[in-house]
This record gives structure tokens, sequence and C-alpha cells, in this order.
């Protein structure tokens, strides 16, 4: 049986999940709070341009107030480990562990397969900040002009543009976990 979809409830439980005022929206998409009130009651049909603004101020992509939300499953997404994408470079492996649809935060894993095996040639920076903790092996972490020693269980908080890079210190694999927020990969 085929339910008719109601747009503008999805777009009010959308607001009120943001918990964004019924004004606040109305004035971004330079429309009165009335007519956003009559679109949400669905007794008004929005335009193509008004859903676009709509959308853009709620920021959410326009397809998604056309999918009736599914109340019974749990909004989550799932990378199966077979489907990782792996960047490979000579002597190490990211694995990004982050499922798609992933928006504000990155979960990598380096792998260093060999002894002074190391992100980069310089210390670099990235305008996210970097949470890591090292699965196994031990590795040398040089912050600017200095540098710390990690092993495994040893985690690490790395502020948003500090240059730095890691160097696998040991004759064996060395696995480190990374999170950074916003994403850079």
């Amino acid at each position: 049986m085929n339910k008719e979809l109601n747009v503008g409830e999805i777009i009010k439980t959308i607001r009120k999940n943001k918990k964004m005022m019924l004004k606040e929206v109305a004035e971004k998409c330079n429309i009165s709070s009335s007519m956003l009130s009559q679109i949400e009651k669905g007794n008004a049909n929005p335009s193509l341009s008004t859903l676009k603004s709509i959308s853009k101020a709620l920021n959410e992509p326009l397809f998604k107030f056309f999918i009736e939300p599914d109340k019974d499953l749990p909004k989550i997404n799932i990378l199966r480990k077979d489907d990782r994408k792996i960047i490979t470079t000579k002597k190490i492996n990211y694995e990004l562990l982050s499922p798609e649809g992933t928006k504000n935060i990155e979960f990598m894993k380096m792998v260093f397969s060999k002894k002074n095996s190391e992100t980069s040639a310089i210390p670099m920076s990235h305008k996210g900040e970097e949470v890591a903790v090292v699965l196994k092996g031990c590795v040398k972490l040089i912050l600017d002009d200095y540098f710390e020693i990690l092993e495994i269980g040893d985690s690490v908080q790395i502020p948003a543009l500090t240059p730095h890079k890691w160097i696998n210190i040991t004759d064996e694999e060395s696995i480190v976990l990374f999170a950074v927020t916003p994403p850079e990969f």
C-alpha cells in the first residue's frame, strides 16, 4: 500500500531535530514564517526554488525531503572491512575507516610496513584536529621541533595546524588509528 509522501512533515521533522525555530529557517529562505508553516502543514506546495532554499537553510541535501524516514531503524552507516578505501604509499597503507556519508570526522588506520617508514619527508600540518592511538609497534611523532615516542596503547591529541609527521621506529609493522576533524582525505 503506497502512502503519499508529506514533504512538509519531513521538513518540519528535520527542522525540529536540528532545534531550529520556524522564524529562523523562514528568514534564511527569504519567505514568511506563515508560508513555511503552511508548507510544513501540507497546506502549501513550495516551488523547487523554495525547496532548495529550505534545503540550504537546514544544511540537508534536497533529496532528503523526498525520502520517508524509517522510524524503526537507527540511522547508521556501516563500512564493511572488505569495502574500505586504501591509499598506499611505498611503506605506509592508509585505510579509511569512516563509512560513506560521514561529514564531520574522519577515522583512519595507518599501517607502517617497515622500520623508518615515515608519513612525509618534513612535518606537515592540516586544518583539522587529530587524535591518535598506537595499536601495534612503536612510533616517533615529530611535532614542530620536538618529538615523542609512542608505544602500544599511547594516545595523543595534535592541535589543528601543528606540523607533524610519524615514523616507525621498530623492526616490525606499526599500526596507528587516528581521527581527524574536519576530514582531510
